[in-house]
């Protein structure tokens, strides 16, 4: 009897850790256009194929950021998909992703997310607690601004302009320009820009229709064709919760995808009408450029941005466009 007790508990202690294996892992999805959004799309699409990987994942969608992250760090949800910036504490690699001025096109990028797949950069992709298993393009960020006079880095001057607060260097960009750098987050940035307590912010074109920017802009407003930054929504996982193997496949899995993601991107930033959008003048455009390197290196010397994602970058970029100004021998 005692035998048959003993089978019966060993019997029931393996269902139980099998249960406990089997059950899903909440993911966490910031997605501003809610549970029909196009990134909410892309994480249920993920979840079907991770359940053929035997993990069974289940996207629960946030319009908050600060609700996203909030629920992440109790470990309500095992993983997130969130903006760059946000998950930059998590991962410094992929955060700087977002650099200032360091990809300026979508070709760039897609051939920057597409090397992430690679397995000899596995090892940034990770540390103890967390890991990176995928990315997907949100658009590059640009200046909305009620007044499109604001063209030139002397109309800058004494602006007051909207910085994320979790990104430090954002405030060092606009101090160094002669801005006045004013605290936002995602969740109040609309809401600050429409009080009028910013002249300027940066932003994706996806925001525009979300957020009725042209209402705030109004017809004096516009969009500065000159991108400041790429932004991608990035999905981090508490790494303890999930298979090793995991992170690996994931990435695969988003870098080939990423053709079809920046196609997605492309729809919404032709979301903003030709007549809101404005040139900058080419001089300027330079000075811009050379303004952006050289806050790129200062930020590679204070650790604020990552030294080897800003060189597999320029690398990329240099192929691509051999003039540049950090190209030049």
């Amino acid at each position: 009897m005692r035998t048959l007790n003993s089978l019966m508990l060993g019997t029931l202690c393996v269902v139980a850790v099998g249960s406990a294996q089997a059950a899903s892992k909440q993911l966490c999805v910031f997605d501003i256009m809610g549970s029909n959004g196009d990134i909410m799309a892309l994480a249920k699409d993920y979840a079907l194929v991770a359940k053929q990987w035997g993990v069974d994942i289940e996207p629960k969608t946030y319009t908050s950021l600060d609700d996203a992250l909030a629920d992440f760090e109790v470990k309500k949800c095992q993983g997130i998909i969130a903006d760059n910036y946000a998950t930059k504490k998590y991962n410094s690699f992929m955060g700087t992703v977002g650099a200032v001025g360091a990809i300026h096109d979508y070709e760039l990028a897609k051939k920057v997310l597409i090397a992430l797949g690679s397995p000899k950069l596995a090892s940034k992709l990770k540390n103890k607690n967390y890991e990176v298993a995928g990315y997907i393009p949100y658009g590059l960020a640009y200046i909305f601004t009620k007044d499109r006079s604001i063209n030139s880095i002397e109309t800058m001057r004494n602006k007051r302009f909207g910085v994320l607060g979790i990104d430090p260097s954002q405030a060092r960009i606009a101090k160094r320009v002669g801005m006045k750098p004013v605290s936002m987050t995602f969740d109040n940035a609309a809401s600050k820009f429409r009080k009028g307590e910013m002249d300027i912010i940066p932003a994706p074109k996806v925001v525009y229709k979300p957020f009725e920017v042209q209402k705030i802009i109004g017809e004096n407003g516009g969009v500065a064709n000159y991108p400041l930054a790429f932004m991608s929504m990035n999905l981090i996982l508490h790494k303890s919760e999930f298979p090793n193997t995991l992170g690996q496949k994931s990435r695969s899995w988003f870098s080939k995808k990423t053709p079809q993601m920046i196609k997605i991107v492309e729809k919404w930033d032709a979301t903003v009408p030709e007549k809101v959008q404005y040139g900058i003048p080419e001089i300027d455009r330079s000075s811009y450029d050379l303004l952006l390197s050289q806050l790129r290196k200062e930020f590679i010397d204070n650790r604020m941005y990552d030294a080897t994602m800003i060189t597999l970058i320029r690398h990329l970029r240099c192929n691509q466009e051999p003039t540049f100004i950090e190209c030049k021998k």
